[in-house]
């Protein structure tokens, strides 16, 4: 039994689902905005056309056009964006289609911080070395014009390089919620939607797992290490005669509401690390505290050592999907790969990650704890080859996509928001029951609905829709549904399950009561064919491994039938299995339990099978008493 399910996720989620979250796609993003922007505001910008939907909208509909003016102010003159062009358009130049932001400003943070100490000491009295001077300001020749690296002004570059940072991340947050955020999901992943985490950690700034598959599985707590994108942006949708300063007011609140991490690990040694703090605030430990970033997962880990204290012996699973294991994330990694009573469990996407993802884990953990880890007497630690992806549409995960994009419909714009309709509209008149999938999916759909006040719209019809789709998988009681499961935290702090979905769950489990056995029971006339099996039996005719399946399967059918005589049907079974079906019998039962997931089934083979062997060798028994008696009295 499982006590806390923890699912670990990094950028490799992202584009698992095939989202442009790469920093090449923002700096793209960020070409391309600065093109539509600068035609938009041309005088010419009225009968422009653009190239994509999502400018055509910041642009030319009042609602969203302070979002367009952030972009502006947070990309334009921007001595990081600037210098993240140069060097992507560097590694293109070298068939290198990729940048790494961190890196970059490590690379040049470090450079700026060894400079600066190098004209201190100059100050000082040291003697001028050219070699070292040019060393360093080379390297910093494509960040800023060599001007600005002199001996006198070199320190009042750092709030620059502070204040742009901070406008590249605000950006950064616009592309993340507005752009990629209202992006189709066109793919989803099986392994994904099996884990049931009542915990998520994301190093990722998207809200990509709540959005996609997190409905409809209980409370999940989330922890966004790095922060996460959300809308921070004023917009003056019906508001006449804002003045520009106005704007640029709340731009600038815009850009001090953001809570995205984006900077470098500590470079420094020893008491440096205290002492030396003219870049600290580029660094990730203190952007993590002034921000005040997700910590919750402290807590997880410390419900954990609190439940093995109290005696608890469930198991504590880690997943993680989509995370290369770099040692940038390291300490965090340790804290939880290392945590004692918390299995781990690594997903890989191909045998190149894999490799990768070992040799990042012995720079964390070193190769003799990850040996004892992944092969010790109390190994903790497995990797598992992820599953492809699959497309949404066409799938039984469909109609999961589309409730979760009519759950967030608040976040789509109208055409949008009228699509989703439209479509689970034509799938209720059409009651496409391979659409719908599952009762399950039908309740949690009218669930959505009621939070909507749709649902009065389609009720009748979905619940005959769920009645429909009654599933008696294994010949047993279909599921009876508890409405805790759509229970959800509301504004109030209250905790439970709505009464209009509450209400649509009694009757889908009412009709289930009522109508399984009518439906599934009355298939054929149990006492003809009791009588066939008699008169098979005497025929003493063999039959094959699919012959005796079929009389097994309807057999146990007839268990269903409180009137059955139970020990009449054993008899029946026993009696096929060592007459007719002697041949195949055991065989057929060895092969059943070995693959049967279906606990009711298991204990039906497996009594079988025991009759079976058991009355063979009271047979044998006899055969050898018989034998004995004859050569007694032979004697």
């Amino acid at each position: 039994m499982v006590f806390m399910n923890i699912l670990m996720i990094g950028n490799g989620f992202d584009l698992e689902h095939d989202l442009p979250t790469k920093y090449i796609d923002f700096l793209e993003f960020v070409k391309k905005f600065q093109v539509e922007y600068k035609f938009a505001k041309a005088a010419t910008s009225k009968s422009y056309r653009f190239k994509e939907a999502y400018f055509e909208r910041i642009f030319k509909i009042e609602e969203f056009e302070n979002r367009a003016n952030a972009l502006h102010s947070f990309v334009n003159n921007n001595v990081w964006i600037d210098y993240f062009q140069k060097v992507y358009e560097h590694h293109l130049a070298n068939k290198e289609n990729w940048i790494d932001f961190e890196k970059e400003i490590s690379d040049v943070v470090q450079n700026m911080d060894s400079l600066i100490k190098y004209y201190e000491k100059v100050r000082m009295g040291q003697d001028k070395n050219d070699n070292v001077e040019n060393c360093y300001r080379n390297r910093l020749n494509k960040f800023v014009k060599d001007c600005e690296l002199d001996m006198g002004i070199i320190g009042s570059n750092i709030s620059k390089m502070l204040n742009d940072l901070n406008r590249l991340i605000s950006a950064l947050e616009i592309y993340i919620w507005d752009y990629v955020g209202n992006q189709k999901i066109k793919y989803y992943n099986p392994d994904i939607e099996k884990i049931y985490p009542d915990k998520v950690f994301s190093f990722n700034y998207s809200d990509t797992y709540r959005r996609l598959y997190a409905y409809n599985k209980k409370y999940v707590e989330y922890s966004f290490v790095h922060g996460f994108a959300t809308n921070n942006i004023q917009e003056f949708y019906g508001i006449k005669d804002v003045s520009d300063e106005l704007k640029k007011i709340y731009v600038q609140m815009s850009l001090e509401k953001n809570n995205m991490v984006l900077g470098i690990d500590e470079y420094l040694n020893g008491e440096n690390k205290s002492k030396e703090i003219d870049f600290i605030a580029f660094k990730k430990y203190y952007q993590r505290i002034y921000k005040k970033t997700g910590n919750e997962y402290k807590k997880w880990l410390q419900q954990i050592d609190e439940s093995v204290k109290s005696g608890r012996k469930e198991e504590n699973v880690l997943y993680i999907f989509g995370h290369s294991l770099d040692e940038t994330d390291g300490d965090i990694l340790k804290e939880f790969i290392t945590h004692d009573n918390l299995k781990t469990v690594i997903y890989y996407r191909n045998k190149e990650q894999l490799g990768q993802q070992i040799a990042n884990l012995v720079k964390i953990l070193k190769s003799d704890e990850l040996i004892e880890r992944v092969y010790g007497s109390k190994s903790s630690i497995t990797f598992e080859k992820q599953s492809p992806r699959e497309e949404i549409e066409g799938s039984s995960f469909e109609i999961t996509s589309d409730i979760m994009r009519l759950n967030c419909a608040y976040r789509l714009n109208s055409l949008e928001v009228k699509s989703i309709l439209n479509k689970i509209k034509v799938k209720i008149e059409q009651e496409d029951l391979n659409y719908f999938y599952s009762q399950k999916s039908v309740i949690t759909l009218v669930d959505v609905m009621q939070k909507n006040g749709l649902t009065k719209l389609y009720e009748n019809k979905l619940l005959k829709i769920a009645y429909e789709l009654m599933n008696c998988n294994g010949l047993r009681e279909p599921e009876q549904f508890i409405d805790e499961n759509w229970a959800y935290q509301d504004y109030d702090n209250s905790f439970g399950c709505s009464l209009i979905t509450s209400k649509f769950i009694k009757s889908v489990n009412l009709y289930n009561r009522k109508h399984f056995n009518r439906s599934e029971l009355e298939i054929f006339n149990f006492d003809e064919q009791l009588i066939e099996y008699e008169k098979l039996i005497k025929s003493k005719r063999k039959i094959d491994k699919k012959a005796y399946l079929e009389i097994m399967n309807k057999v146990f059918l007839m268990f269903y039938d409180k009137s059955s005589n139970i020990d009449e049907l054993w008899n029946i079974l026993l009696k096929i299995s060592r007459g007719l079906g002697e041949n195949v019998a055991e065989e057929t039962l060895k092969e059943l339990l070995e693959s049967s997931e279906d606990e009711l089934n298991i204990i039906r083979y497996n009594h079988l099978l025991y009759e079976i062997q058991m009355n063979e060798y009271f047979d044998m028994k006899v055969e050898e008493f018989k034998e004995q008696y004859e050569y007694e009295k032979d004697e």
